[in-house]
């Protein structure tokens, strides 16, 4: 499936925070651990100017923990900064630890002049990976609007963590075209995706061919389906539940509907969609 979205609104927030990125000593690039390689903005390091920055592995908590460690390393070794991270299960010690680490550079120079530096960091990342609830996580109260849904946070705004560091929030950024399938598929089942543009019942097609490779038991474990191409499998699920439509007939949508909403919130399992190895292969 090539599934594309980069409404206005993104090509507007883009030209804001190119012009704000100024004013920050660090970033924490907000991806969803589920799919880390795709949603990872690949736009993001230009636009940080050489500021250094952590990728945050979210809803480490969804994601299959060895496979959550093994992008953790990779990231570590790529970029010098990565952190597993579950904005409703994970102490913020560890995070506001590594944004400090980040932002040692810029203390110093100020420290050196006698002065106390306030670090300034932006969380950013692509649509519905929980930057607000990260945020919201690390203030420890709802100070940044959170949906699970993708284009809710709209503006960039300040706030403040503690004495001596403040956050930029700012909106879900996707990229103009985003060039693999796979990933523009990847983003849609985590969720990073409007709903609205999207085929439901070709995602969820998509999501069980890629659940054959990365989880084989899942929905046989979930649902009772005993196997076959991707459509036999839904159709099993569908009967499995008694999804059926008035005529008799299955109820394909909802079936799907529920599919991809019972994998994102974990139903099936702790779950990585995508491997660190498929790096070295590109």
């Amino acid at each position: 499936m090539d599934i594309q979205w980069y409404p206005g609104h993104m090509a507007k927030a883009k030209r804001l925070l190119a012009e704000k990125i100024k004013l920050v000593d660090t970033a924490v690039v907000v991806t969803d651990a589920r799919a880390p390689l795709s949603t990872f903005n690949p736009d993001i390091p230009k636009l940080l100017s050489g500021k250094s920055f952590i990728v945050l592995l979210n809803k480490a908590d969804l994601a299959d923990e060895e496979m959550t460690a093994l992008w953790e390393r990779h990231y570590k070794e790529k970029y010098g900064n990565a952190l597993s991270f579950s904005a409703i299960k994970s102490h913020r010690r560890a995070l506001i630890g590594a944004i400090n680490a980040a932002s040692l550079e810029a203390v110093r120079k100020y420290a050196a002049k006698g002065m106390k530096k306030t670090v300034r960091a932006l969380v950013c990342g692509v649509p519905n990976a929980g930057k607000s609830a990260v945020i919201n996580r690390l203030i420890g109260k709802n100070s940044a609007a959170t949906a699970d849904k993708p284009g809710v946070t709209k503006g960039l705004q300040w706030l403040k963590v503690m004495d001596g560091l403040e956050l930029l929030d700012s909106p879900g950024l996707l990229w103009p075209k985003i060039e693999s399938e796979d990933a523009s598929e990847n983003l849609a089942i985590v969720g990073c995706i409007r709903q609205e543009i999207t085929d439901t019942v070709a995602l969820s097609l998509a999501l069980i061919e890629k659940l054959k490779k990365t989880a084989p038991g899942a929905l046989r474990e979930r649902y009772g389906a005993k196997g076959g191409d991707p459509r036999d499998v839904l159709e099993q699920i569908c009967a499995n539940r008694g999804f059926l439509v008035k005529n008799g007939g299955i109820d394909f949508e909802r079936g799907a509907r529920t599919l991809l909403n019972e994998f994102r919130g974990g139903r099936l399992g702790r779950i990585t969609l995508e491997s660190p190895h498929i790096c070295e292969e590109q």
